[in-house]
């Protein structure tokens, strides 16, 4: 269970890199703060979402095995 544990958090680290590491930066980061705010919530949703999908995947190839 806890090779499991560790397996599955590195699985989440490696997704969230890979995520961070595609990102592109901002052209101007001297942008507004609603149009910062607007941003930060669909950033947010996108790696929520991400994460969410690598658990479930990670979750049911582990129940399988």
């Amino acid at each position: 269970m806890a090779i499991q544990k560790k397996s599955l958090i590195s699985s989440l680290n490696t997704t969230k890199k890979a995520i961070v590491a595609s990102s592109t930066p901002a052209e101007n980061p001297s942008v507004s703060s609603p149009v910062k705010t607007q941003l930060r919530r669909q950033i947010n949703t996108s790696v929520k979402t991400a994460v969410k999908t690598a658990v479930k995947t990670a979750v049911k190839t582990a129940v399988k095995s």
